[in-house]
């Protein structure tokens, strides 16, 4: 069950890996790494479950964090502010 689950993800990221590269905009880009580092939570936390190790967790909850501040921050980069600007 896991398997074919890791396996439909897999194939997201795929596409999510086109969309980064040939992403006609950057702002496209971003949203494909965005999406890509979310799938990876999602694949940490199936392997969590799986393996009913929780420590994963903690790892997937970091990823997450990060994720979520570098998204912040190319985006304002991207409209030209500085990171402590509103």
């Amino acid at each position: 069950m896991y398997e074919i689950i890791f396996y439909l993800i897999g194939i997201a990221i795929i596409f999510c890996l086109i969309r980064m590269i040939k992403g006609p905009t950057i702002p496209d880009r971003v949203i494909a790494g965005d999406t890509i580092s979310s799938l990876a939570i999602v694949i940490i936390i199936l392997f969590a479950i799986k393996y009913n190790n929780m420590m994963f967790i903690d790892i997937a909850i970091v990823i997450s964090i990060l994720s979520f501040i570098s998204t912040i921050i190319i985006s304002k980069y991207l409209l030209g502010k500085e990171i402590g600007e509103e």
